[in-house]
């Protein structure tokens, strides 16, 4: 995401907002980390939480509305708790966004990924497109230029 808002030196904090005007239309972002990352493993309610403060702080600071907010989710489990990914702390969170905001989920695929069968499962029927990435190519802020511009513009 870094590259996308065009991000060179130093790394935003996570309260950061950054935006991009992007054919014609706002993009924003708090964080480049995860709602699920800045909560205790996994407790849905703080995610939803900092979800809704994203939100607050775009309402807040975006140039212009309506804008989209990219809010990156993670798909793993705890680092103590490899074992499997829980879809209770991704799929709940998204289902609240559904309820007051046109949600649309890009995958980004990390090929060298743990558990990949079953995240590719649990994004199969949701993600309006998929990005495929590996540890040695992550800069996919071309690819997510042309998901956001084929994909989810022509939504709005």
């Amino acid at each position: 995401m870094r590259s996308f808002f065009k991000i060179k030196d130093g790394t935003p904090s996570p309260d950061s907002y950054v935006e991009r005007k992007f054919e014609g239309k706002i993009i924003c972002a708090v964080s480049f980390g995860s709602p699920q990352e800045q909560s205790p493993f996994c407790n849905v309610a703080r995610v939803q939480e900092n979800i809704q403060r994203r939100i607050d702080e775009c309402n807040e600071k975006a140039t212009s509305k309506p804008y989209i907010l990219i809010i990156p989710f993670t798909m793993s489990g705890s680092r103590t708790q490899k074992k499997k990914i829980n879809k209770e702390c991704i799929l709940n969170p998204i289902s609240e966004l559904t309820r007051n905001f046109k949600v649309y989920i890009i995958y980004l695929r990390k090929m060298n990924a743990h558990h990949l069968t079953e995240k590719d499962d649990l994004m199969k029927d949701r993600a309006i497109d998929t990005i495929m990435t590996t540890k040695d190519d992550y800069d996919k802020s071309n690819e997510l230029e042309k998901s956001l511009k084929e994909k989810i513009l022509p939504k709005l």
